[in-house]
């Protein structure tokens, strides 16, 4: 079997275990990171291209209800916000390629639903991180957790064999790296894909004996190079030696019993304590209800990722109504949202969409 072996005799060499490893190949990225993430050459550039050429013709159906405006006529002009030229698919693509083929689901760790997840998250089977237009995974496998990046030769396990101590640290240096981590929910992960088939056999690697990058000089083999995560020393955790303040009555430990708390005990508290924090900025999330009897208008909201988000809704919708329905397309960010020129943020929460002069408005994302 390609990641499973039965005892071997003392006598017997160990038997290598192959993982399924895809190298980057122009910016196809998004493409090898759902396949090393499924452990098999399960999609195609040209899959993935048919699903953005498919949210590309919703988008642009919506924009067209209001007919040809100016703001549809340039939005009919843009590039898709869905995959460029190079081949670089957006989240969108890839959650639907997900969820169309195995049922499988990808969420933002930032959601206040996802925090005991990240907390705990050996008890998951895979993630996907993204920065700067790069898409890699970790994955676990034969109960270790492994670092698939298409930027690497071979997959970089991160943590032994039912010791996951190290997994907590490894995502809380990604974020702090600005990686957005995605947590990939579901249970109807494929079976690793048999060896040599269906793709070409330099497809599975022994991660023990990683194969040469052919484009780099022999005495620099084995570096990281491109967009790739680099390791990091788990950060270390000094006490809180000062005096603690609580609101609320709520509890947290005294310095001297943060003193006797482990190391993984201090970080989860940090973490937590972050979370309460930044959760006192986040916008409540509420997605927008459309009376189709009454006039509409159609935004476009500029992502954070570069992508574009159409929302249509009712004249008299609110500012803070749009702001609550931009909250549930990036669940758990504190972010403010701007419009105009130059871009200013919109602080006038109570006025209705026609009264604050959104109508047909693009708008900028920006996360705090």
């Amino acid at each position: 079997p390609t990641l499973s072996a039965s005892p071997l005799s003392s006598s017997q060499p160990p038997r290598m275990v192959y993982l399924y490893h895809e190298r980057q190949e122009a910016a196809l990225c998004g493409q090898h990171c759902l396949n090393n993430l499924l452990q098999g050459p399960h999609f195609t550039a040209g899959d993935l291209a048919d699903i953005a050429t498919a949210l590309d013709q919703q988008e642009r159906k919506l924009m067209l209800e209001a007919g040809m405006t100016a703001e549809a006529r340039a939005f009919m002009s843009e590039d898709s916000s869905n995959v460029d030229a190079s081949g670089n698919f957006s989240i969108q693509v890839l959650s639907q390629a997900l969820q169309n083929v195995f049922g499988l689901a990808l969420e933002d760790s930032r959601r206040p639903e996802n925090r005991s997840l990240m907390q705990s998250p050996d008890a998951q089977t895979g993630f996907v991180l993204n920065r700067h237009s790069h898409w890699y995974c970790l994955r676990k496998l034969n109960n270790q957790w492994w670092s698939c990046n298409s930027t690497q030769m071979a997959p970089e396990r991160i943590t032994s064999s039912g010791n996951f101590s190290g997994l907590s640290s490894e995502l809380r240096n990604l974020a702090s790296d600005n990686w957005t981590v995605f947590v990939v929910k579901g249970d109807r992960w494929p079976q690793p894909a048999p060896r040599n088939q269906g793709a070409p056999p330099s497809n599975w690697v022994d991660p023990a004996s990683p194969p040469r990058d052919p484009n780099e000089p022999a005495e620099f083999s084995g570096s990281t190079f491109g967009n790739a995560a680099p390791r990091q020393e788990a950060p270390k955790v000094e006490a809180f030696s000062g005096q603690g303040r609580s609101l609320g009555g709520s509890k947290r430990p005294a310095p001297a019993e943060v003193a006797d708390l482990s190391e993984e005990e201090q970080l989860a508290m940090a973490l937590s304590l972050s979370q309460d924090l930044a959760g006192q900025a986040r916008t409540p999330s509420e997605p927008i209800v459309v009376d189709e009897a009454s006039p509409t208008t159609t935004l476009r909201v500029r992502m954070a990722d570069g992508s574009k988000a159409v929302i249509k809704a009712n004249h008299t919708h609110t500012v803070d109504q749009l702001k609550r329905h931009v909250a549930s397309l990036a669940p758990g960010v504190a972010f403010s949202l701007k419009g105009g020129f130059p871009p200013k943020p919109l602080e006038e929460g109570g006025l209705s969409l026609a009264d604050a002069k959104l109508l047909n408005e693009v708008l900028v994302f920006c996360p705090e």
